[in-house]
């Protein structure tokens, strides 16, 4: 049976559900829903919580009145819930709203939920029913395509065709799942919550035993091509003696695996999972020196050209003139003569950032790959890099902590090393929480540590003010700041501003010329600056934990005594929880368990990235217990050869394809 052979799918229809990528009824029945709005329940006034979605029966107490500014027109219209408890209602540019509300009048309002400083909670562009309409998926579409059309299709394809089981009876029943074609109404059709989660448990645990029995092949395959046997373990000994510092015993550990890996035929592919500032950096510059030392050439990649930059100097610093640097915003010249010393063998080292995937860089002979802050780089580009030479040795690196039984799981396919020891007298910064009441006073003391010698940097949400969005912008607070600090010299670093203009930036604010830097996350990954002591974050309660972590990691690289400030505008109850780890711990191990506990391995892990198929979204629905599970019977499937588990195998290949694929990042 084909998409035609549905009632109410003619060939526009087909046209624009192939824009979807919607081809075929098995693709229809598995186009699932983004999100879901659940109008199955009320909610009293009292337990809303701002930023979710809510459903609240409400009688109003108020006819529509009317506020413009800016070209922005609010309705708001009051009422009360059954227990007298106050309620707004608001709708934005939308006047037609406003028609037969009268006082009196009850609904179910279904919408946003905002509680501000002041005034009563708010529901934001609610609908209106005069009853419970129960959980209502909502599907990604596009113009001419709506929720009802595919909706109706899906009901009828579902309805026209019999769904085939895909898992082993054993392992549903092992795991308490759903039969498929139950599991397929519920989640496109539930008529209750408990069956959409199981549903959604179901579709979390199938996609997550494909990807780890893919990973499984793929670390197989991988152990059966010969790579290069370097000299790795003779290196290591003149390796250290490079090096001002004494390595952690941790160091030592990984920079030995690593020796061990290099020496081995087989080729490397290793994870390195470290704290801010445990030294992976210095592992990294092992693995290009062993390579160099045997007549090959190492790549380092860097997410970002201020990072690119920073991973030069240190390459300077051990390989002299025989390492270079390439980068998306130098000139044609510039490129050209970085081009030919990559390809003539001239350079052995070579850092930068994405301009290093071009099809126009050749090497010499490559013989390692390494990739800084890994999860900036999809897995397919870090196979277009390992595409440029003869199975080279394939080292990734992360900053962001993951609790190590997730890490194993996740990375079936890589060998992990943890870095988990920090260089000794390094002091534990010290976080504080700033109401909006000590703020002024907090960019005081940073203008009064400024003329002590130490920098701040002061991380904001949004790069200028944007209609709709809430957060202080960069251009707000570096107005709002010189006002503070008088002639304390300030700088702003943003995404949107041109590189050259970003390094001068960074140039200045390295170099002390302006002591205080006001900026987005841009300078999230990997900055040095030994003298920043002080890290300010803005509205931090609209920050995940990992991201909070990594900014304060930015700061407490130097000798003095550094600290972070966590400025909170509105004590929402998951926001404190996470801003509370901070206070508790600098350990980003502990941080990442506390983070995985609140908001799940999806939000943990950053898993989607533009331009990437989005075919690990297992992690978003499925509990870490269920992710074990999988991982479990994966080995078992891929060990015990039987009809069910090949063909489980060979719906894995399928669905995976291409391994490059995989995009957990």
């Amino acid at each position: 049976m084909e998409l035609a052979d549905i009632k109410g799918i003619g060939p526009k229809r087909i046209e624009l559900l192939g824009k979807l990528g919607i081809e075929s009824l098995s693709d229809l029945v598995t186009y699932y829903p983004s999100s879901y709005l659940d109008y199955s329940t009320c909610t009293p006034v009292d337990q809303l919580e701002d930023g979710t979605f809510a459903s609240v029966q409400v009688k109003l107490t108020s006819g529509p009145s009317w506020y413009s500014r800016k070209g922005l027109t609010t309705i708001s219209v009051y009422g009360r819930d059954p227990a007298g408890r106050r309620l707004a209602l608001r709708y934005f540019n939308q006047p037609y709203r406003a028609k037969g509300l009268e006082p009196g009048q009850t609904y179910i309002a279904s919408g946003r939920v905002h509680i501000g400083e002041k005034g009563v909670p708010a529901l934001l562009n609610p609908l209106l029913a005069r009853e419970l309409r129960g959980i209502v998926p909502v599907y990604d579409t596009l113009k001419g395509l709506t929720q009802n059309n595919l909706r109706d299709g899906i009901r009828a394809a579902l309805e026209a065709a019999p769904v085939e089981e895909t898992l082993p009876a054993a392992l549903r029943e092992k795991h308490r799942l759903p039969g498929r074609g139950e599991a397929l109404w519920a989640l496109h059709f539930p008529t209750d919550r408990q069956k959409l989660d199981d549903a959604r448990r179901r579709r979390a645990y199938e996609d997550a035993l494909y990807y780890f029995l893919a990973a499984q092949e793929l670390k197989e395959e991988r152990k059966r091509k010969n790579g290069i046997a370097f000299s790795a373990q003779e290196a290591l000994p003149a390796y250290l003696k490079t090096l001002p510092f004494t390595p952690t015993h941790a160091q030592m550990r990984v920079l030995s695996e690593v020796a061990r890996d290099m020496a081995s035929p087989i080729p490397m592919n290793r994870m390195i999972e470290g704290d801010v500032g445990s030294g992976k950096t210095s592992i990294a510059l092992f693995a290009l020196y062993a390579t160099a030392r045997d007549g090959r050439q190492g790549v380092l990649l860097a997410p970002t050209e201020i990072l690119a930059r920073q991973h030069y100097e240190a390459l300077k610093a051990l390989f002299g003139d025989e390492c270079g640097l390439l980068l998306g915003s130098e000139s044609a010249r510039e490129k050209r003569e970085a081009l030919h010393k990559i390809e003539s063998g001239a350079w052995k080292a070579i850092t930068g950032t994405h301009a290093l995937f071009s099809p126009n860089v050749k090497f010499h002979s490559l013989g390692v790959v390494v990739c800084d802050e890994q999860h900036r780089f999809g897995v397919a580009q870090r196979s277009a890099m390992e595409q440029k030479g003869v199975r080279p040795d394939v080292l990734v690196m992360s900053a962001t902590p993951i609790p190590r039984t997730l890490a194993l799981i996740l990375y079936g396919d890589l060998d992990l090393s943890v870095i988990d020891e920090l260089p000794a007298g390094r002091k534990p910064i010290k976080t504080h929480l700033v109401g909006p009441a000590k703020r002024k006073d907090m960019y005081r003391y940073l203008a009064e540590r400024a003329k002590a010698g130490e920098q701040s940097y002061v991380v904001c949400p949004l790069i200028e003010k944007t209609e709709g969005l809430e957060g202080l912008s960069v251009d707000e607070v570096y107005d709002e700041v010189r006002e503070l600090v008088g002639d304390v010299p300030l700088e702003k670093l943003h995404g949107r501003m041109p590189e050259a203009e970003k390094q001068a930036v960074m140039t200045r604010f390295h170099g002390g010329e302006a002591p205080i830097l006001i900026c987005t996350t841009v300078i999230e990954v990997g900055v040095h600056v030994p003298q920043a002591a002080q890290m300010v974050i803005e509205g931090a309660e609209r920050f995940g934990l990992s991201a909070m972590h990594q900014l304060r990691g930015r700061v407490g690289r130097g000798q003095q005594q550094a600290h972070c400030y966590l400025v909170v505008y509105e004590q929402k109850k998951n926001a404190m929880e996470r801003l509370q780890a901070m206070l508790d711990t600098n350990d980003g191990f502990k941080i990442a368990e506390r983070d995985l506990a609140l908001r799940g391995a999806g939000d943990l892990m950053g898993i989607r990235q533009a331009g990437e198929e989005l075919e690990d979204g297992f992690l978003k629905d499925c509990p870490v217990s269920l992710l074990e599970a999988a991982s479990v019977d994966a080995a078992e499937v891929y060990s015990l050869p039987t009809v069910e588990n090949d063909q489980l195998i060979e719906a894995a290949r399928h669905r995976y394809r291409h391994m490059e694929h995989i995009t957990l990042n």
